[in-house]
């Protein structure tokens, strides 16, 4: 299924990118995630956002755009001795994504508002570097292969080919559902409004984006 997704994707992008007045190129960023659900707060899990974007003008003002990524997403809460704390736990996620923004110009700002979704390429779960299934209390719960998410984000332009991203993406969707294990990283409540009980990817990204030249 994320085979499929991705192929889809590529071939939409690449008849998409062969019209005119199109601009194209590399983006490369990072990523700062928590994953709300669990008891840890802070954005304290550092990942990679790697890809490419096609965008289009659609008015004097206006652009849409359309990302590929690869971010690295997550939740880290290191041991603090002081506080009572002595884990080391750790969430690792890595997804690849599409990002689907409209954006609103003016001068060297901008803003941007739009939808991602994205396939979970991997995993991984831990507690002092060891993976959680490896303990017998535990009985974690798969994460979901999929992700909807809101993105909201302001642009610095510092020229037309060259600007600064920064991103807050937060999860449509739970990543996960609760589970029954003695393990203290399930919040029962709701996270806003109508939500259900579950983790939710919560991350802000920064990331440089450089347009190499419209395309033909």
């Amino acid at each position: 299924m994320r085979k499929l997704f991705l192929t889809l994707f590529i071939v939409s992008l690449t008849i998409i990118s062969s019209a005119q007045e199109f601009r194209a190129g590399p983006l490369l960023g990072t990523s700062f995630s928590q994953v709300d659900g669990d008891n840890y707060v802070g954005y304290n899990k550092v990942g990679l956002n790697l890809g490419a974007f096609v965008s289009r003008q659609v008015g004097e003002k206006w652009e849409v755009q359309l990302d590929i990524e690869y971010m690295q997403k997550g939740s880290r809460e290191a041991p603090k001795p002081d506080k009572g704390h002595y884990d080391d736990y750790k969430i690792a996620l890595s997804y690849i994504q599409f990002p689907v923004v409209a954006r609103y110009r003016h001068k060297q700002f901008s803003g941007e508002a739009g939808l991602s979704i994205g396939a979970l390429l991997s995993s991984n779960e831990e507690i002092d570097g060891t993976p959680i299934e490896d303990f017998p209390q535990y009985d974690p719960v798969p994460f979901e292969n999929m992700e909807w998410a809101t993105v909201f984000g302001l642009n610095y332009h510092i020229n037309d080919r060259l600007w600064i991203n920064a991103r807050w993406l937060y999860s449509i969707n739970r990543i996960r559902i609760p589970y029954d294990g003695e393990i203290p990283v399930y919040n029962p409540k709701p996270h806003w409004f109508s939500r259900k009980p579950g983790q939710y990817n919560n991350n802000f990204v920064v990331t440089a984006y450089y347009a190499i030249n419209k395309l033909l």
